[in-house]
């Protein structure tokens, strides 16, 4: 196959390339593809830069407003915008290690830049530096961030677990975004505690704002692919986000049925834990699989409905009180009672001792109070519309007969953690294995419950008596001990040639999930080029989601209308009313042209003269988020050209 076959296949409608095939296009594309487009931009050379009396010939990155949660002169990211001169390479950050088809991704945008005429620069990081700028809320180190953003159930029932990101005092709002009126909206949505619907209109239209500003790219909703062993077991539970086998909800493991007299069922990870401390755990798997040991005050079920946990009833008596009743007859691992104290001290523990996983659960919590053995009032700080959905959901009770003479619980690794989860510790080798059992009295092993909370998915039978996690060295590993019957199944994220070879087994089934956490692309609002809104709707449009969707992923992925951050799956917080970009690179040009951006021999440079002017007014405060049309400014193009002409 010729180059000329190869991009003719990748800009055709129905083509479907490999993932060979579509690396290969992607190079080639950043020689062809912004040459086809490089004739209808005017070509300018010797730009000597020059801005209108009054107005900076440089603009740098920086912060442009008073951050709460920032504790930094300077951002990160050193970028500067120079009056006519070409842009520097946007960088894109990505890793490699967050999916199998992460690098794919990472070119859809290099070569969606290209076609602009913006150079680029990709940077694979390691993916615990990726997150690590979640936590350094400096802001990001790169113009352009892009991860998938974990299945945590919370994220599933309610918005704001990716709506508050976008508040100015969020220590997650590392991206820099500040727009007043989401900002307002998000204010008043958060504190509406007994009118869902009204809450509602509001949470749509900070979707709908968000994605006319285009805020950050939201690129796809990926499907979550795994494989396991369907010969041996039955009673798989397709969650959305977590998949049939991960570890953010348990519905697979309390629902399993052996087909043989096994009842350990084995899955492979390719990370490990760090401790058995879930309270201070650092995140992640470690904080996913030690919730099997422990109960939250209320669950996510399959179809993102919230179901009772410890907790059977949660009611706001008031705008700042909520009550909670509390399941009774529950008992610890070994076999003390648990009550309402428990639930008290659980709460006053992590906020006095500062619970780095738990931050979510007890933020907005002034005092709890012990109303009977089985009923406690939680007494918030402000009105929170989320506490009974994502805050109760992300609770983890301890007891207190165990943790209340521990003094630094920080540097605590209790060797036998005990909870009241369905499934009890076993065994910990850091590294290598991670073993529980089955919690015969947890009413998530009884039949009945299961019909109800799982649906149509719900088994009935003895269940499974461990659950064995164990670590391998890397995915091709883990494949080959699931082909083997060493593994029952896998316990991450596969791409679709890697679950179709596990699949080429007897017994063993890919298995696909829907999914309600997003591919975010993070811009960062501090750098005066994203700051822009003419650059950042070209960007968008410039994107090809739909192809990658469909050349790559095969299909196992949605693609969102418009840049919204909150799922179709999240059905009851959902609007599609939402402003969208449609893909057309031709037109993306032509909005950078009229903003009086320029090209020489294609690449782009950034406006000059009046068009300079008028590039730094829109990149002042409270322009960011308006048109050129918006401000009044001309459309540069028919100037350029008739300059040119002259």
């Amino acid at each position: 196959m010729t180059s000329k076959d190869t991009l003719g296949d990748a800009s055709g409608p129905t083509g479907c390339l490999s993932r060979r095939q579509y690396l290969r296009v992607s190079l080639l594309a950043g020689t062809a593809g912004a040459s086809a487009l490089a004739g209808c931009n005017r070509a300018t050379s010797d730009v000597q830069p020059h801005a209108p009396e009054g107005v900076p010939e440089t603009v740098p990155t920086k912060y442009w407003h008073e951050w709460p949660t920032i504790d930094a002169d300077t951002p990160p990211l050193e970028y500067t915008a120079r009056a006519g001169t070409p842009l520097d390479p946007v960088t894109v950050e990505y890793s490699s290690e967050d999916d199998p088809w992460m690098r794919e991704h990472a070119l859809v945008f290099e070569r969606a830049l290209d076609s602009l005429g913006a150079p680029s620069k990709l940077i694979d990081r390691p993916l615990n530096q990726l997150y690590a700028q979640s936590w350094d809320t400096a802001g990001l180190e790169n113009l352009i961030s892009m991860s998938s953003q974990g299945p945590d159930p919370q994220r599933g029932i309610d918005p704001n677990p990716f709506l508050m990101r976008l508040h100015k005092d969020n220590p997650s709002n590392y991206t820099n975004y500040w727009h007043p009126a989401i900002n307002e909206l998000l204010d008043r949505q958060r504190q509406i505690t007994g009118e869902p619907e009204q809450r509602k209109e509001l949470v749509h239209r900070v979707q709908q704002l968000f994605a006319g500003d285009v805020g950050d790219i939201i690129s796809l909703f990926p499907n979550v692919i795994t494989a396991a062993n369907t010969g041996k077991w039955n009673g798989y539970v397709p969650t959305p986000g977590n998949g049939h086998t991960g570890d953010a909800f348990q519905w697979t493991e309390v629902n399993l049925q052996p087909k043989t007299d096994d009842t350990a069922y084995v899955k492979g990870v390719t990370t490990s834990m760090n401790s058995l401390n879930l309270p201070w755990a650092a995140g992640g798997d470690e904080e996913m699989r030690l919730k099997f040991i422990y109960d939250s005050l209320f669950d996510a079920a399959p179809d993102l409905d919230i179901i009772p946990g410890l907790g059977i009833d949660a009611e706001f008596t008031g705008d700042k009180t909520v009550e909670v009743t509390l399941r009774e007859g529950v008992t610890w691992h070994d076999g003390e009672s648990f009550t309402a104290d428990d639930v008290k001290f659980s709460t006053d523990f992590y906020i006095e001792k500062n619970s780095t996983s738990q931050a979510t659960f007890y933020e907005p919590i002034e005092s709890v109070d012990v109303l009977s053995s089985h009923r406690v009032r939680f007494n918030l700080k402000w009105p929170d519309a989320s506490f009974t959905t994502q805050r109760l959901v992300r609770s983890a009770i301890i007891p207190k007969h165990r943790w209340e003479d521990v003094e630094s619980p920080s540097q605590h690794n209790p060797s036998d953690p005990i909870g009241t989860g369905p499934f009890e510790f076993v065994q910990w080798d850091q590294g290598t294995r991670f073993e529980l059992e089955r919690n015969d009295d947890h009413w998530m092993f009884d039949n009945d419950w299961r019909a109800t909370a799982l649906g149509q998915h719900a088994t009935s039978g003895p269940g499974i008596q461990r659950v064995i996690w164990i670590n391998v060295g890397n995915v091709d590993a883990m494949l080959g001990a699931l082909t083997q019957g060493k593994l029952d199944a896998v316990g991450s994220t596969l791409s679709n040639a890697q679950a179709d070879r596990a699949a080429a087994s007897d017994a063993i089934e890919k298995l696909s999930t829907e999914n309600f956490a997003p591919v975010a692309v993070k811009l960062m609002h501090s750098c005066p080029l994203i700051r822009d809104k003419e650059f950042r709707i070209a960007l968008s449009m410039a994107v090809d989601n739909r192809s990658f969707v469909e050349d790559v992923l095969r299909g196992e992925a949605t693609v969102p209308e418009g840049e919204n951050y909150v799922s179709e799956l999240v059905e009851a917080w959902y609007t599609p009313e939402t402003p969208t970009y449609p893909y057309d690179p031709d037109e993306a040009r032509r909005i950078l042209e009229r903003a009086g951006y320029l090209w020489d021999d294609d690449t782009l440079h950034f406006p000059n003269e009046d068009a300079w002017g008028a590039f730094v007014e829109r990149i002042q405060n409270g322009n960011t988020h308006k048109r050129r049309e918006e401000l009044g400014q001309p459309d540069f193009s028919e100037t350029q050209n008739t300059e040119a002409q002259s």
